[in-house]
């Protein structure tokens, strides 16, 4: 049996709840709940789950980072139940579009299952270029699969303590929540399957080598491989450079109709965003003291050491 999981927040359930819908009708799904209180069948709350150092991991993270950091710890939950082989975790914000056995089949033949960030070489542009993913992952940690196995079971142990303290946003440091310890995993486990279909696992992370169109009623991707899921997670922030690529790749209407189906606006004030992690907005006096402080650091870096 296949176990569909994401993990989130209450106020992100809505979020869950539209991913559930898009799954087929009987596919076991369920929802880990890292904070806050909500009663649904479908739920799983991180108090019912065994983390040794939950505590201390709420009391260093803020709520993007614990979810990341509980992923492997509810997959390893979900994967003991009875009758459980394999478990497939998408993102919260994710949506899927074609048929979930295109997944399954796929963990025949593997353990452990990762899309890359990008598809093709990327060339220098407004945003950046290759460099900005050498810093957050060269695979997208929206997505894993996993089939059961003693490989699998000492991959999310080695997952589980690495993201017990070492979850945090601090690219300067070289960590990024979850995703950037998915660089390892084709070297250390065995039977990792890197699946390179553009249909697979797309976002504002790989638009700019993909663009979404329609055919009859489907959703295709470069007009030649069906979409199978796309992760809205960043394209719920308006910036300019993220409003450029959607508009470029063809994909507002998409991101509309997922809008409106979990009756949210583009007004909305966004659940989460790497975006403004990136670019957080701060007070006018921070920014004028950042100013004097980078000068006076740079008068120092200038100064004449003979003198």
């Amino acid at each position: 049996m296949t176990c569909v999981f994401t993990v989130c927040t209450a106020q992100q359930y809505p979020f869950a709840q539209q991913l559930g819908n898009s799954l087929p009708v009987g596919v076991l799904f369920k929802i880990g709940l890292v904070k806050g209180n909500l009663k649904a069948e479908n739920t799983v709350a991180v108090e019912e789950i065994v983390i040794p150092d939950f505590d201390q991991m709420q009391a260093r993270y803020n709520d993007d980072a614990l979810v990341a950091a509980c992923k492997p710890f509810f997959a390893h939950y979900f994967l003991s139940q009875p009758g459980v082989e394999q478990v497939i975790y998408f993102d919260v914000t994710t949506q899927l579009f074609g048929d979930l056995q295109l997944i399954t089949t796929q963990l025949a033949t593997a353990d452990i299952i990762l899309t890359p960030q990008l598809r093709w070489p990327m060339g220098k542009v407004t945003y950046g270029d290759e460099k900005q993913f050498l810093n957050t992952g060269l695979y997208n940690a929206g997505f894993v699969a996993l089939q059961k196995s003693q490989n699998t079971l000492a991959f999310l142990e080695w997952w589980q303590a690495r993201l017990t303290d070492r979850a945090f946003f601090d690219l300067c440091h070289g960590m990024y929540h979850d995703q950037l310890w998915l660089n390892f995993v084709p070297v250390y486990f065995e039977k990792v399957k890197v699946v390179k279909n553009e249909g697979w696992n797309v976002g504002l992370h790989n638009l700019h080598e993909r663009v979404i169109g329609t055919k009859g009623e489907n959703w295709w991707v470069n007009n030649q491989t069906p979409l199978l899921f796309f992760n809205f997670r960043e394209c719920l922030y308006q910036s300019k450079n993220g409003t450029d690529i959607l508009q470029k790749s063809g994909t507002n209407q998409l991101v509309n109709s997922y809008l409106k189906s979990i009756k949210l606006d583009k007004s909305s004030a966004p659940v989460f965003s790497l975006y403004q992690q990136l670019n957080p907005v701060v007070a006018a006096w921070k920014r004028w003291l950042k100013q004097k402080l980078l000068y006076i650091i740079e008068q120092i870096n200038y100064f004449p050491i003979y003198h």
